[in-house]
Protein backbone atom coordinates (compact mmCIF):
# COMPACT_ATOMS: atom_id res chain seq x y z
CA UNK A 1 0.00 0.00 0.00
CA UNK A 2 1.25 3.46 -0.86
CA UNK A 3 0.66 4.85 2.63
CA UNK A 4 3.34 2.56 4.07
CA UNK A 5 5.93 4.52 2.13
CA UNK A 6 5.08 7.56 4.26
CA UNK A 7 5.22 5.51 7.43
CA UNK A 8 8.83 4.67 6.58
CA UNK A 9 9.51 8.28 5.59
CA UNK A 10 8.15 9.58 8.89
CA UNK A 11 10.29 7.13 10.84
CA UNK A 12 13.40 7.97 8.82
CA UNK A 13 13.00 11.72 9.09
CA UNK A 14 12.14 11.60 12.78
CA UNK A 15 15.28 9.65 13.64
CA UNK A 16 17.81 11.46 11.46
CA UNK A 17 16.60 15.03 11.01
CA UNK A 18 17.52 16.57 14.35
CA UNK A 19 21.34 16.23 14.30
CA UNK A 20 21.53 17.22 10.65
CA UNK A 21 19.45 20.36 10.94
CA UNK A 22 21.31 21.39 14.07
CA UNK A 23 24.53 21.24 12.06
CA UNK A 24 23.16 23.76 9.57
CA UNK A 25 23.60 27.45 10.36
CA UNK A 26 20.54 28.74 12.18
CA UNK A 27 20.45 32.11 10.49
CA UNK A 28 21.34 31.32 6.89
CA UNK A 29 19.49 30.28 3.77
CA UNK A 30 21.46 28.44 1.11
CA UNK A 31 21.22 29.12 -2.61
CA UNK A 32 20.62 26.66 -5.42
CA UNK A 33 24.30 26.17 -6.16
CA UNK A 34 25.00 25.30 -2.54
CA UNK A 35 22.06 22.90 -2.45
CA UNK A 36 23.31 21.13 -5.58
CA UNK A 37 26.72 20.68 -3.96
CA UNK A 38 25.12 18.71 -1.12
CA UNK A 39 23.72 16.17 -3.59
CA UNK A 40 27.07 14.81 -4.74
CA UNK A 41 26.83 11.75 -2.52
CA UNK A 42 23.25 11.08 -3.76
CA UNK A 43 22.21 9.73 -0.37
CA UNK A 44 18.55 9.63 0.60
CA UNK A 45 19.06 12.10 3.44
CA UNK A 46 20.85 14.54 1.14
CA UNK A 47 17.78 14.56 -1.11
CA UNK A 48 15.47 15.17 1.85
CA UNK A 49 17.68 18.05 2.99
CA UNK A 50 17.72 19.44 -0.55
CA UNK A 51 13.93 19.27 -0.71
CA UNK A 52 13.59 21.29 2.48
CA UNK A 53 16.24 23.81 1.46
CA UNK A 54 14.65 24.28 -1.97
CA UNK A 55 11.30 24.92 -0.30
CA UNK A 56 12.89 27.64 1.83
CA UNK A 57 13.86 29.62 -1.29
CA UNK A 58 10.67 29.23 -3.29
CA UNK A 59 11.91 26.47 -5.62
CA UNK A 60 8.66 24.51 -5.54
CA UNK A 61 9.27 22.18 -8.48
CA UNK A 62 12.86 21.44 -7.44
CA UNK A 63 11.73 20.73 -3.89
CA UNK A 64 9.20 18.16 -5.08
CA UNK A 65 11.76 16.61 -7.43
CA UNK A 66 14.40 16.25 -4.70
CA UNK A 67 11.91 14.71 -2.28
CA UNK A 68 10.82 12.22 -4.91
CA UNK A 69 14.42 11.21 -5.55
CA UNK A 70 14.56 10.10 -1.92
CA UNK A 71 11.25 8.25 -2.21
CA UNK A 72 12.29 6.43 -5.37
CA UNK A 73 14.63 4.25 -3.32
CA UNK A 74 11.52 2.77 -1.72
CA UNK A 75 9.53 2.47 -4.98
CA UNK A 76 9.99 -0.54 -7.20
CA UNK A 77 7.27 0.30 -9.70
CA UNK A 78 4.67 2.90 -10.51
CA UNK A 79 1.22 2.20 -9.12
CA UNK A 80 -1.61 2.36 -11.63
CA UNK A 81 -4.11 5.08 -10.84
CA UNK A 82 -7.26 3.78 -9.19
CA UNK A 83 -10.52 5.34 -10.46
CA UNK A 84 -12.71 7.15 -7.97
CA UNK A 85 -15.65 5.12 -6.63
CA UNK A 86 -18.94 5.67 -8.47
CA UNK A 87 -21.02 8.64 -7.27
CA UNK A 88 -18.07 10.24 -5.47
CA UNK A 89 -18.82 13.88 -4.65
CA UNK A 90 -16.20 16.60 -4.18
CA UNK A 91 -16.93 19.27 -1.58
CA UNK A 92 -14.67 22.25 -0.70
CA UNK A 93 -12.37 21.09 2.08
CA UNK A 94 -12.08 24.15 4.33
CA UNK A 95 -15.83 24.72 4.91
CA UNK A 96 -16.37 21.00 5.45
CA UNK A 97 -13.55 20.77 7.99
CA UNK A 98 -14.89 23.79 9.87
CA UNK A 99 -18.32 22.18 10.03
CA UNK A 100 -16.85 18.92 11.35
CA UNK A 101 -14.67 20.74 13.91
CA UNK A 102 -17.68 22.21 15.71
CA UNK A 103 -17.85 20.68 19.16
CA UNK A 104 -14.28 19.37 18.95
CA UNK A 105 -11.47 20.42 21.27
CA UNK A 106 -8.68 18.87 19.22
CA UNK A 107 -8.11 19.24 15.49
CA UNK A 108 -4.98 17.57 14.11
CA UNK A 109 -3.84 18.11 10.52
CA UNK A 110 -0.62 16.93 8.93
CA UNK A 111 1.84 18.14 6.33
CA UNK A 112 4.72 16.91 4.22
CA UNK A 113 7.69 18.91 5.46
CA UNK A 114 8.75 20.04 1.97
CA UNK A 115 5.24 21.08 0.86
CA UNK A 116 4.29 24.75 1.50
CA UNK A 117 0.81 24.15 0.08
CA UNK A 118 -0.05 22.27 3.25
CA UNK A 119 0.85 25.31 5.38
CA UNK A 120 -1.20 27.63 3.18
CA UNK A 121 -4.18 25.30 3.54
CA UNK A 122 -3.89 25.10 7.34
CA UNK A 123 -3.62 28.89 7.38
CA UNK A 124 -6.96 29.07 5.56
CA UNK A 125 -8.63 27.29 8.51
CA UNK A 126 -7.40 29.65 11.21
CA UNK A 127 -10.10 32.33 11.14
CA UNK A 128 -12.92 29.80 11.19
CA UNK A 129 -11.35 27.80 14.01
CA UNK A 130 -10.70 30.95 16.03
CA UNK A 131 -14.38 31.85 15.70
CA UNK A 132 -15.17 28.42 17.19
CA UNK A 133 -13.04 29.14 20.25
CA UNK A 134 -9.73 27.58 19.25
CA UNK A 135 -6.93 29.55 20.92
CA UNK A 136 -3.87 27.27 20.69
CA UNK A 137 -1.77 26.24 17.69
CA UNK A 138 0.75 23.45 18.28
CA UNK A 139 3.70 23.05 15.90
CA UNK A 140 6.24 20.26 16.25
CA UNK A 141 9.00 22.32 14.63
CA UNK A 142 9.20 25.11 17.22
CA UNK A 143 12.02 25.54 19.72
CA UNK A 144 10.88 24.89 23.27
CA UNK A 145 11.89 28.26 24.73
CA UNK A 146 10.75 30.48 21.88
CA UNK A 147 9.63 34.03 22.76
CA UNK A 148 7.43 33.93 19.70
CA UNK A 149 4.18 34.81 21.46
CA UNK A 150 5.68 37.98 22.92
CA UNK A 151 7.44 39.06 19.74
CA UNK A 152 4.49 38.27 17.41
CA UNK A 153 6.62 37.28 14.41
CA UNK A 154 8.81 34.23 13.71
CA UNK A 155 12.60 34.27 13.72
CA UNK A 156 14.59 31.98 11.45
CA UNK A 157 16.02 30.24 14.52
CA UNK A 158 12.59 29.57 16.08
CA UNK A 159 12.45 26.22 14.31
CA UNK A 160 13.70 24.31 11.30
CA UNK A 161 10.73 23.73 9.01
CA UNK A 162 9.26 27.05 10.14
CA UNK A 163 12.00 28.94 8.30
CA UNK A 164 10.05 28.21 5.09
CA UNK A 165 8.16 31.44 4.22
CA UNK A 166 4.66 29.92 4.08
CA UNK A 167 5.21 28.26 7.44
CA UNK A 168 6.24 31.66 8.75
CA UNK A 169 3.08 33.17 7.29
CA UNK A 170 0.97 30.49 8.98
CA UNK A 171 2.54 31.51 12.29
CA UNK A 172 2.08 35.24 11.60
CA UNK A 173 -1.59 34.73 10.78
CA UNK A 174 -2.19 32.69 13.92
CA UNK A 175 -0.50 35.27 16.14
CA UNK A 176 -2.38 38.15 14.52
CA UNK A 177 -5.70 36.42 15.24
CA UNK A 178 -4.82 35.79 18.88
CA UNK A 179 -3.69 32.16 18.91
CA UNK A 180 -1.04 31.10 21.40
CA UNK A 181 1.55 29.18 19.40
CA UNK A 182 3.54 26.44 21.13
CA UNK A 183 6.01 23.69 20.30
CA UNK A 184 5.51 20.14 21.47
CA UNK A 185 8.42 18.15 20.02
CA UNK A 186 9.97 15.36 22.09
CA UNK A 187 13.73 14.82 21.83
CA UNK A 188 13.53 11.11 21.11
CA UNK A 189 12.34 8.70 18.41
CA UNK A 190 9.75 6.02 17.76
CA UNK A 191 7.19 5.22 20.45
CA UNK A 192 8.92 7.39 23.04
CA UNK A 193 8.74 10.38 20.72
CA UNK A 194 5.02 9.87 20.01
CA UNK A 195 4.21 9.56 23.71
CA UNK A 196 6.35 12.59 24.51
CA UNK A 197 4.67 14.76 21.91
CA UNK A 198 1.23 13.75 23.19
CA UNK A 199 2.22 14.47 26.78
CA UNK A 200 3.47 17.95 25.87
CA UNK A 201 0.15 18.76 24.18
CA UNK A 202 -1.81 17.23 27.05
CA UNK A 203 -0.19 19.69 29.46
CA UNK A 204 -2.09 22.49 27.71
CA UNK A 205 -5.37 20.65 28.32
CA UNK A 206 -4.45 20.15 31.97
CA UNK A 207 -3.67 23.84 32.47
CA UNK A 208 -6.69 25.11 30.54
CA UNK A 209 -9.84 23.06 31.10
CA UNK A 210 -11.60 24.72 28.15
CA UNK A 211 -8.67 24.72 25.72
CA UNK A 212 -9.32 24.07 22.05
CA UNK A 213 -6.15 23.16 20.19
CA UNK A 214 -5.17 22.96 16.52
CA UNK A 215 -2.15 20.74 15.93
CA UNK A 216 -0.18 21.03 12.67
CA UNK A 217 2.08 17.97 12.56
CA UNK A 218 4.26 16.09 10.13
CA UNK A 219 3.31 13.06 8.05
CA UNK A 220 2.03 10.11 10.07
CA UNK A 221 1.84 11.71 13.52
CA UNK A 222 -1.80 12.42 12.60
CA UNK A 223 -2.78 8.73 12.63
CA UNK A 224 -5.39 7.79 15.25
CA UNK A 225 -5.37 4.01 14.85
CA UNK A 226 -2.68 1.34 15.35
CA UNK A 227 0.62 2.32 13.81
CA UNK A 228 3.42 -0.03 12.63
CA UNK A 229 6.57 0.31 14.72
CA UNK A 230 5.09 2.76 17.21
CA UNK A 231 1.97 1.12 18.59
CA UNK A 232 0.27 4.49 18.40
CA UNK A 233 1.24 7.72 16.64
CA UNK A 234 1.01 11.07 18.44
CA UNK A 235 -2.69 11.54 17.61
CA UNK A 236 -3.56 8.09 18.94
CA UNK A 237 -1.49 8.64 22.08
CA UNK A 238 -3.14 12.02 22.68
CA UNK A 239 -6.60 10.52 22.19
CA UNK A 240 -5.87 7.82 24.78
CA UNK A 241 -4.24 10.25 27.21
CA UNK A 242 -6.90 12.97 27.07
CA UNK A 243 -10.04 10.93 26.51
CA UNK A 244 -10.93 13.37 23.72
CA UNK A 245 -11.75 12.28 20.18
CA UNK A 246 -9.75 14.55 17.84
CA UNK A 247 -10.75 15.49 14.32
CA UNK A 248 -7.82 14.14 12.31
CA UNK A 249 -7.09 15.29 8.78
CA UNK A 250 -4.57 13.89 6.31
CA UNK A 251 -3.54 16.18 3.47
CA UNK A 252 -0.21 14.70 2.35
CA UNK A 253 -1.33 11.40 0.83
CA UNK A 254 -3.54 12.98 -1.86
CA UNK A 255 -1.13 15.73 -2.95
CA UNK A 256 0.82 16.00 -6.20
CA UNK A 257 4.40 14.85 -6.64
CA UNK A 258 7.00 15.69 -9.25
CA UNK A 259 7.13 12.08 -10.44
CA UNK A 260 4.03 9.92 -10.98
CA UNK A 261 5.84 6.90 -9.55
CA UNK A 262 5.80 8.63 -6.17
CA UNK A 263 2.13 9.62 -6.17
CA UNK A 264 -0.53 7.64 -4.39
CA UNK A 265 -2.51 5.37 -6.68
CA UNK A 266 -5.56 7.07 -5.19
CA UNK A 267 -4.41 10.56 -6.20
CA UNK A 268 -6.54 11.16 -9.26
CA UNK A 269 -7.68 14.82 -9.17
CA UNK A 270 -8.67 15.08 -12.82
CA UNK A 271 -9.91 18.62 -13.44
CA UNK A 272 -10.26 19.46 -9.75
CA UNK A 273 -9.48 23.16 -9.13
CA UNK A 274 -9.87 23.40 -5.35
CA UNK A 275 -8.89 21.45 -2.24
CA UNK A 276 -11.64 18.94 -1.58
CA UNK A 277 -13.03 16.32 0.76
CA UNK A 278 -14.43 13.27 -1.01
CA UNK A 279 -17.92 12.12 -0.02
CA UNK A 280 -19.94 9.04 -0.91
CA UNK A 281 -23.48 9.23 -2.24
CA UNK A 282 -24.82 9.32 1.33
CA UNK A 283 -22.75 12.45 2.00
CA UNK A 284 -20.26 10.75 4.31
CA UNK A 285 -16.49 11.35 3.98
CA UNK A 286 -14.47 8.53 2.49
CA UNK A 287 -10.86 7.43 2.58
CA UNK A 288 -10.03 6.08 -0.85
CA UNK A 289 -7.72 3.44 0.62
CA UNK A 290 -10.52 2.21 2.90
CA UNK A 291 -8.39 2.57 6.04
CA UNK A 292 -10.77 4.67 8.10
CA UNK A 293 -8.86 3.97 11.31
CA UNK A 294 -5.99 6.18 10.10
CA UNK A 295 -7.69 9.60 10.00
CA UNK A 296 -11.22 10.99 9.98
CA UNK A 297 -10.78 13.03 6.80
CA UNK A 298 -8.56 13.21 3.74
CA UNK A 299 -8.01 16.33 1.68
CA UNK A 300 -7.32 15.96 -2.04
CA UNK A 301 -5.38 18.94 -3.37
CA UNK A 302 -5.54 19.79 -7.09
CA UNK A 303 -2.48 19.93 -9.27
CA UNK A 304 -0.73 23.27 -9.01
CA UNK A 305 -1.26 25.95 -11.66
CA UNK A 306 1.57 28.47 -11.94
CA UNK A 307 1.78 32.21 -12.48
CA UNK A 308 5.18 33.48 -13.59
CA UNK A 309 6.79 30.38 -12.17
CA UNK A 310 5.05 30.61 -8.79
CA UNK A 311 2.25 28.38 -7.45
CA UNK A 312 -1.08 30.16 -7.88
CA UNK A 313 -2.27 29.06 -4.43
CA UNK A 314 0.24 31.53 -2.96
CA UNK A 315 -2.20 34.26 -4.03
CA UNK A 316 -4.64 33.01 -1.37
CA UNK A 317 -7.72 33.63 -3.52
CA UNK A 318 -6.58 37.16 -4.35
CA UNK A 319 -5.73 38.47 -0.87
CA UNK A 320 -2.03 38.37 -1.85
CA UNK A 321 -0.71 39.60 -5.16
CA UNK A 322 2.01 39.08 -7.71
CA UNK A 323 4.76 41.72 -7.49
CA UNK A 324 6.76 42.26 -10.67
CA UNK A 325 10.50 42.86 -10.38
CA UNK A 326 11.07 43.92 -13.99
CA UNK A 327 11.63 47.61 -13.11
CA UNK A 328 13.77 46.97 -10.06
CA UNK A 329 17.35 48.31 -10.29
CA UNK A 330 19.60 45.40 -9.45
CA UNK A 331 23.09 45.91 -8.06
CA UNK A 332 23.81 42.22 -7.54
CA UNK A 333 24.50 39.42 -10.00
CA UNK A 334 22.05 36.71 -11.02
CA UNK A 335 21.09 34.31 -9.68
CA UNK A 336 20.44 35.92 -6.31
CA UNK A 337 18.28 35.23 -3.31
CA UNK A 338 15.68 37.93 -2.77
CA UNK A 339 13.57 38.00 0.36
CA UNK A 340 10.86 40.35 1.58
CA UNK A 341 10.24 41.13 5.23
CA UNK A 342 8.55 43.82 7.28
CA UNK A 343 10.66 46.82 8.41
CA UNK A 344 12.32 46.12 11.73
CA UNK A 345 12.17 42.33 11.25
CA UNK A 346 15.47 41.67 9.47
CA UNK A 347 16.07 38.38 11.30
CA UNK A 348 12.54 37.11 10.71
CA UNK A 349 11.30 34.35 8.45
CA UNK A 350 10.63 36.28 5.21
CA UNK A 351 7.09 36.61 3.92
CA UNK A 352 8.42 35.47 0.56
CA UNK A 353 11.78 34.41 -0.80
CA UNK A 354 12.91 33.20 -4.21
CA UNK A 355 16.10 32.51 -6.06
CA UNK A 356 15.87 35.10 -8.82
CA UNK A 357 17.35 34.26 -12.20
CA UNK A 358 15.27 36.36 -14.59
CA UNK A 359 13.12 39.28 -13.32
CA UNK A 360 11.00 39.10 -16.47
CA UNK A 361 9.90 35.55 -15.65
CA UNK A 362 9.67 35.54 -11.85
CA UNK A 363 7.85 37.56 -9.22
CA UNK A 364 7.38 37.86 -5.50
CA UNK A 365 3.94 37.20 -4.02
CA UNK A 366 3.03 39.45 -1.09
CA UNK A 367 0.08 41.02 0.75
CA UNK A 368 -0.51 44.77 0.85
CA UNK A 369 2.03 46.65 2.94
CA UNK A 370 5.54 48.05 3.13
CA UNK A 371 8.51 45.71 2.92
CA UNK A 372 12.28 45.60 2.95
CA UNK A 373 13.84 43.66 0.09
CA UNK A 374 17.20 42.04 0.76
CA UNK A 375 19.18 40.49 -2.10
CA UNK A 376 22.28 38.30 -1.89
CA UNK A 377 24.14 36.90 -4.88
CA UNK A 378 26.42 33.86 -5.04
CA UNK A 379 29.48 36.06 -4.43
CA UNK A 380 28.04 37.31 -1.14
CA UNK A 381 27.26 40.79 -2.43
CA UNK A 382 24.10 42.22 -0.88
CA UNK A 383 21.59 44.92 -1.70
CA UNK A 384 18.69 46.37 0.27
CA UNK A 385 15.72 48.37 -0.92
CA UNK A 386 12.13 49.09 0.05
CA UNK A 387 8.87 48.13 -1.60
CA UNK A 388 5.26 49.16 -1.08
CA UNK A 389 2.46 46.88 -2.26
CA UNK A 390 -0.90 48.62 -2.64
Amino acid sequence: MHYTRYIWTSLFIGVFTLPLVQAQSENSYVNGQQIQATLRDRSEMSYYMAAWNYSFIGEYRKSLAAFDQALRADSSSEEAKIPLPPNTVFTPAAPYILKQSQGKRLVIINEAHHQPLHRVFTESLLEGLYAQGFRYLGLETLAEDSLLNLRKWPLVEDGYYSREPQFGNLIRKALSLGFRVFGYEADSSGTVREKGQAQHIYRILQKDATAKILIHCGFSHVVEGPYPGWGKAMAGELKALSGLDPLTIDQQELTEHHEPICESAYYNPGQLTYSAILLNKQGHPIRLDGERELTDLQVMHPRTPFVRGRPRWLLRNGSWQEVSLKKFRFQVAFPCLIKAYYPGESNSVPLDQIELRNPAEQSLILPQGSFVLELTDSHGKTQKDTLTVR
